[in-house]
Order: C-alpha cells, then sequence, then structure tokens
C-alpha cells in the first residue's frame, strides 16, 4: 500500500481501516527505505503533521500514566531534523526501550507574542527583528513577527512591501509568508511585494533565495539579480538582467563621505550616486552643514541616518521622490 499524505492524516485523525493502520505502523519501522511522501506538502504542513505527531504521543503516554501503564517502559524521542524536507528528517519517532535507561528531557514547544506592525507613514520605515535581521517596511505595508524566534523555523508574515536583510543561520531558514506565495532563505537581502490585487514579487540582491507557490508544487531558486513574478495567482515567472539590477538600486550598499557640506549638496550626490530624485523645498535644512561618514550603506539605511541627525523626515510622494522637510 502507498503511504501517502493523506493516509498519514486519516491515521492522525483515527480514520484508517485495520489494513491502512497496519500499513502505516510497518511503514513507521522502515521508512528511510520508501519514498517521500511529504515531498509535495508545504512547509506549515510538514511542520503541522509533526506537531500533531507529537501531540499525539503526549495523549498516548498520559492516557498509560492514569492506567498505571507506564512504568513498563520509557519513551525516548528523537526529533530527526535534518538538512533536506523529507519525511525521514521530519517524523517523530518515538522508541520503546525496556527497562530503566532513563529519558531523554521533553521537547518544549513554546508559542511567542506576535507582534503587528502597520507604516502608516509615507517614507521606508526599519524594524529590527529578534535574531537582528532587519525590515525595511514600505508605505502601506504590514508585518507580523514574534517577540522571540521559537522552532525550527524564523516566521514573519507580510502584507506590501518590505526589503529584507536576514540574519545567517541554517539551522533556522528565515520564511516570509505572503498573499500566495511563501519565501525561504538562511542570510540574505532581498525585497518581497505581496500587495493585494497586484502580482506578487521576490526579488533578490544578495545570497539565495527559493520561493514557492503555496496552491501548487511550483517553485523556483532566485539569485542575485533576479525576479520571481506570481502571475493569476498561479504562474511563477522567473526573469534576470540588468533591468532588474537597476530597480533594485537603492538597496544596493555603497560609501560615500561628507564633510562640512551643505545638506541640498548631500542630497544632489545621493541622487546621482544611486540614480533617484531627493531633494527638499525647505530652505533651512538644505543649508544645513552636514558632515557624515556612510560606509557599506544602502539608500534607506542613510536617509535614516540624516533624518535623525538634522531632525528632519522624508516621505515619497506619487512620483517616488524622496522629499525632506524639518520636523
Amino acid at each position: 500500500m502507498k503511504i501517502t499524505p493523506h493516509l498519514i492524516e486519516k491515521y492522525l485523525r483515527n480514520q484508517c481501516t485495520a489494513e491502512e493502520r497496519s500499513a502505516v505502523n510497518d511503514w513507521y519501522k522502515n521508512f528511510s527505505n520508501e519514498p517521500d511522501p511529504f515531498g509535495d506538502m508545504s512547509i506549515q504542513d510538514q511542520e503541522n503533521i509533526r506537531q500533531s505527531i507529537y501531540e499525539r504521543y503526549k495523549q498516548s503516554k498520559a492516557q498509560k500514566e492514569d492506567e498505571g501503564q507506564a512504568r513498563s517502559y520509557k519513551s525516548t524521542l528523537y526529533w530527526m531534523l535534518g538538512a533536506t524536507s523529507s519525511m525521514a528528517a521530519l517524523i517523530l519517532i518515538i522508541v520503546k526501550l525496556i527497562g530503566n535507561q532513563p529519558a531523554l528531557p521533553k521537547v518544549q514547544h513554546t508559542a511567542s507574542l506576535q507582534l503587528v506592525y502597520y507604516n502608516n507613514n509615507s517614507g521606508i520605515v526599519k524594524k529590527n527583528l529578534p535574531d537582528h535581521s532587519v525590515v525595511w517596511l514600505s508605505p502601506k505595508s504590514t508585518l507580523t513577527y514574534p517577540k522571540n524566534f521559537v522552532g525550527h523555523y524564523r516566521e514573519v508574515k507580510l502584507q506590501g512591501e518590505a526589503f529584507f536583510e536576514v540574519t545567517k543561520d541554517k539551522a533556522h531558514p528565515f520564511i516570509i509568508k505572503s498573499n500566495d506565495i511563501t519565501t525561504k532563505v538562511w542570510g540574505t537581502s532581498f525585497r518581497v511585494r505581496a500587495f493585494k490585487n497586484s502580482p506578487e514579487e521576490v526579488t533578490v540582491v544578495t545570497g539565495k533565495v527559493s520561493v514557492h507557490e503555496r496552491n501548487s508544487a511550483k517553485s523556483v531558486m532566485l539569485l542575485p539579480n533576479q525576479k520571481a513574478t506570481l502571475l493569476n495567482h498561479a504562474i511563477l515567472v522567473k526573469k534576470s538582467g540588468s533591468s532588474i539590477k537597476a530597480e533594485m538600486r537603492i538597496w544596493h550598499k555603497t560609501s560615500l563621505s561628507f564633510n562640512d557640506a551643505r545638506l541640498n549638496q548631500v542630497f544632489t550626490a545621493l541622487s546621482k550616486n544611486f540614480d533617484i530624485s531627493i531633494h527638499s523645498s525647505d530652505a533651512k535644512l538644505n543649508n544645513l552643514i552636514f558632515t557624515g561618514d556612510f560606509t557599506d550603506q544602502n539608500l534607506p539605511a542613510i536617509l535614516d541616518m540624516i533624518q535623525q541627525s538634522v531632525n528632519a523626515s522624508y516621505h515619497i510622494n506619487a512620483n517616488g521622490v524622496f522629499e525632506f522637510q524639518s520636523n
């Protein structure tokens, strides 16, 4: 009998026939040699199955303790968390050991408080995550993230647009869930666009990113200066080329230094360097003398430091122009 995700779900719900239950039990003992039934499952579905197995184990153990049967064996838990997403790497194995062998500590599952931030400003806002990753949230965008990352994944949700600079952690992949796609990374920088009623996009500046369409098994791998676009909520289109690099120009890092320069001269230099319009109609602000050293910074990071140092703010108008004004 073929072991499928549907059969596993029936097993977890106690809906299997005797023959099906026997097949799943036999497969448990030999799953490393069987085809992977989780291959087409999403990351979240895999995690849900694993959590369900663990909860069934706890319920079974509690029942045996209530019935006075727990003394006949000790249960040792092994989380098979390998580098692949196969069933062999995800399933919770319960090994019954006869005798007085000590049990391993219980696996702890602690939910973390979810924080929701909506950028109602007209400029890009910087948010620092618990793992020291940085998110640059565009106007009218919402980021949902945990107060602390717990478990195997670092997962956030996005509605709108944001640029991510993810701290490297190979043991804990970083997951961004947007409308219809899931983006998975370990440490890189990239932009996700996920506005309602618009095609979703993922564009990479550095590193490598995998993009998965959640309603199917379709996925693409992206490298620097490549973009994936989801059309009609179903078709992932991959593009690359110099036009994509130009599109992401404000996110490419550079080094600039200013010494006793008027602020309008700083705006002119930044406009030329990033090929974008930055200016101010505030004469007093333009004539301020500015000294600053920006090493390996993208444009939003530079503008963030300027507005803090001169007590000003900026907004992005309908034409994509960055306009500064005094606070």
